[in-house]
């Protein structure tokens, strides 16, 4: 009888901390919105290469969206278009934080030219983090523009 008491305890405490695990999707939206935006960069800079021209990337972190745009606007006149297979229908090359993912970037806007390569010299790093704290990071390096999820 006291082997099925602990038994059933030790079910009771690890269904406890599975259920309290189970409820925070907030790091998974986090991690998924970090891919979302590494895909994203990295099809705008294929696009640079592709198209032999400057496309720009708006990161704007008090609305959570980073978008690709083939103007220097902050607003995005002209977005650059997904490919069919990025989202239903195409549409524009943009992405959008899930609640409770908070987006902050030491470049509010920087672009990639003809051969793939970002405007800035310095290292740009996105941050998508999650409501308990936990942060995944895009970084974009200054000279080859290799984009890079951590």
């Amino acid at each position: 009888m006291l082997e099925l008491i602990i038994v059933i305890l030790i079910t009771g405490i690890l269904s406890f901390m599975a259920i309290g695990r189970l409820n925070d999707i907030g790091e998974v939206n986090a991690h998924g919105f970090a891919e979302q935006i590494a895909s994203t960069l990295r099809f705008a800079q294929e696009a640079a290469v592709a198209q032999r021209r400057l496309l720009y990337v708006n990161v704007n972190a008090s609305t959570g969206v980073v978008n690709a745009c083939l103007d220097s606007s902050n607003a995005c006149a002209q977005p650059l278009a997904a490919p069919g297979g990025f989202l239903p229908g195409g549409g524009s090359l943009s992405v959008q934080a899930p609640g409770g993912v908070a987006l902050s970037t030491n470049a509010a806007q920087f672009s990639f030219d003809g051969l793939g390569q970002p405007s800035t010299s310095t290292q740009i790093q996105i941050h998508a983090t999650a409501s308990d704290g936990q942060q995944f990071t895009v970084t974009v390096e200054p000279t080859s523009g290799y984009v890079r999820r951590s």
